[in-house]
């Protein structure tokens, strides 16, 4: 009897332990950061706070970074799959930095290919800021892990404002992006 009583008292405190109040979308809730994750599979099914999923396709050559579906950016389909939400939605404090990254694959070195980070107040543009990936993107053929920083300390911030992470392909040549996560940090 002894041992049963101990096994249930460290099971109610292994339970009060872990976490469940889990906000959806992948998210991974710690007090100064909140972590969103898409890998691109329900892309078509209209993930909450996701939009234009008319450029994820699902992927025959070249493969997928992971699974079946990555975003395809080229001449006619310049902006990428997006992140898109109200702050006040995400935490209730404003962030301080975000961090928009993933995997991106190019069909020619060093594409001019951008990951923007958007805020608007009323649907008005606030802030506007790029972080060009060239760079990054310097080898063909392959897909390579790509990380875009920005900073939001330059103007205060509003829990009213929306925020809007995408990328951006000026060399109208096929970019693909797949498994993408926001980090927003506190």
């Amino acid at each position: 009897m002894k041992k049963y009583f101990l096994f249930v008292a460290s099971a109610i405190i292994l339970s009060a332990c872990t976490n469940s109040g889990n906000p959806g979308n992948n998210a991974n809730p710690r007090k100064d950061r909140i972590e969103i994750t898409n890998d691109l599979e329900n892309a078509k099914g209209i993930v909450p706070s996701w939009f234009n999923e008319k450029h994820v396709i699902a992927m025959t050559s070249p493969a997928a970074h992971s699974g079946n579906n990555a975003c395809i950016t080229a001449d006619t389909a310049e902006f990428s799959y997006q992140y898109q939400e109200l702050l006040k939605n995400i935490n209730n404090e404003v962030p301080k930095r975000v961090v928009f990254s993933g995997w991106g694959y190019t069909t020619v070195a060093n594409p001019k290919f951008s990951v923007i980070c958007n805020i608007s107040e009323n649907q008005k543009l606030y802030n506007w800021k790029a972080f060009p990936l060239d760079n990054d993107l310097k080898e063909t053929g392959k897909w390579v892990e790509f990380s875009a920083d920005f900073y939001l300390d330059d103007k205060p911030l509003k829990p009213e404002m929306e925020i809007r992470l995408y990328a951006w392909n000026q060399a109208k040549v096929p970019v693909y992006i797949d498994d993408l996560k926001v980090t927003f940090l506190y």
